[in-house]
């Protein structure tokens, strides 16, 4: 795996003689005139779109899925750069034996002018999520007022990490 660690999120939650629960996951920064394409909640959160690769799929496979899952937007394969890895180190809250490793893959995609159907988990729809365009600094201070869950700590991060990327790379 040749992507750049952007940061660890570690809760030290764990021992080191724990069995090792390892989710690979990939996330979508799609952004078109200043604007990213985001999940919105009906809280008013944001979500970058993405989620776990299925056993089989290529990296590509699986971030033009579930950013059609997610927000109906479809991927240019071509267009995808690597951008950097967040990893989430703690214990698993499903199963407190384990030990979960999450490492979330970020890409920078363009989409098409296509809008397709989504395809939501339930705990998506009851959430209210559904495709926002917003400006990075909306999507960080609305996400730091709101912060009540992991995914939106290691949203926020990446997105900072990303502010500062962006002006170095141009």
């Amino acid at each position: 795996n040749l992507m750049q660690t952007i940061l660890i999120l570690d809760e030290k939650n764990y021992t080191e003689d724990m069995p090792v629960f390892e989710r690979f996951v990939v996330r979508a920064l799609i952004e078109k005139d200043g604007l990213f394409a985001m999940q919105q909640g009906k809280r008013g959160e944001y979500k970058i779109p993405g989620g776990g690769m299925d056993r089989g799929e290529s990296i590509a496979e699986a971030l033009a899925r579930e950013v059609v899952e997610e927000t109906g937007l479809v991927v240019i394969p071509e267009s995808m750069k690597t951008l950097g890895e967040i990893l989430e180190i703690r214990r698993d809250i499903f199963d407190e034996k384990l030990k979960y490793i999450a490492h979330s893959m970020h890409f920078a995609c363009e989409v098409t002018d296509e809008i397709l159907e989504t395809a939501m988990t339930e705990s998506e729809k009851e959430k209210g999520f559904h495709l926002a365009w917003a400006d990075i600094d909306t999507i960080i201070e609305t996400n730091e007022r709101l912060m009540t869950e992991k995914w939106q700590l290691r949203d926020v991060e990446f997105l900072k990490w990303y502010r500062v990327y962006r002006k170095g790379a141009k």
